[in-house]
């Protein structure tokens, strides 16, 4: 979680959430998963963009009706047509399923100056439920009266740390669902957390740190957690499995590092022991 998403979190705690930002930062890719996951935790059911609840699941997939990226057909333009089209006469339609409707815009540093004039009255008079994230490079491509009706958020590459924390919400959001996952959605998981920039050699080091959890939950410890956040789900496994399917698990997790030391496929060997998981699951 970086400081855009921090800032979201609790702008979102506090229920003061605005309808106009600037995500601001030299990385495209990292603006694009951080107005991902804003737009995620923005329409979340539980405001915590925990991974389980419909809204979620539809984000993750990539198919949430209330969240319309803003394309353009030109490499180096992004048109008035194209932003009255997908966004100015779009947001006059109310939101499908959400309280919310996000119009995420990467690359809107390419907005001639008619198609930011076409979004002045769209970002000064919204509806309540529109929120529009613009992503650029640099403020400096804005006419001063878009600057001035938007919040400008920093949106930097995440540090080892925050990179975990990202990984590991992920993953404990895949882990929720996993009884109810088909190999499918197994496998575009196991995608997606690779292209947050998380190994399968770092998702096999979160598993190991969430397993030692799950045994001093199953021992009868909730105490010095690594996954606090996950108490619940782990209280529950441990209600479901016995010892020897405790220890099974784990040492499927140390299996799955062996195989990545021995030049093993790593998607492969995430995706096999996350089907295993699941069996054990669903039959405990």
């Amino acid at each position: 979680m970086n400081g855009a998403e921090r800032y979201f979190a609790l702008a979102g705690e506090r229920g003061e959430l605005g309808h106009a930002f600037l995500l601001e930062g030299e990385d495209p890719e990292v603006l694009k998963k951080t107005a991902g996951r804003i737009a995620q935790r923005v329409l979340c059911e539980k405001g915590t963009a925990c991974g389980v609840c419909e809204s979620c699941r539809a984000a993750l997939s990539g198919n949430h009706p209330d969240i319309i990226t803003v394309t353009h057909e030109k490499p180096d333009t992004l048109s008035v047509g194209e932003i009255r089209a997908q966004l100015v006469d779009d947001m006059e339609i109310r939101p499908y399923r959400s309280a919310r409707k996000i119009y995420l815009v990467p690359d809107a540093g390419k907005m001639n100056p008619q198609a930011q004039n076409a979004l002045l009255k769209t970002l000064e008079e919204p509806p309540a439920y529109g929120m529009i994230l613009l992503l650029a490079d640099n403020r400096n491509r804005f006419l001063p009266t878009v600057l001035s009706r938007v919040a400008t958020l920093r949106c930097e590459e995440e540090s080892g740390e925050e990179k975990e924390t990202s990984g590991s919400a992920r993953l404990i959001g895949l882990l929720r669902r996993l009884q109810t996952a088909d190999a499918a959605e197994l496998a575009k998981a196991a995608s997606e957390l690779k292209s947050d920039g998380v190994s399968a050699e770092e998702t096999f080091e979160l598993l190991t740190y969430l397993w030692r959890d799950e045994l001093i939950v199953k021992a009868g410890g909730k105490t010095r957690l690594r996954f606090a956040e996950a108490a619940d789900m782990l209280e529950d496994w441990a209600e479901a499995l016995s010892w020897a399917e405790e220890d099974r698990i784990f040492a499927a997790i140390q299996e799955g590092k062996a195989k990545l030391k021995a030049n093993g496929n790593p998607d492969v060997a995430l995706e096999v022991f996350l089907l295993e998981l699941r069996e054990l699951l669903r039959k405990a």
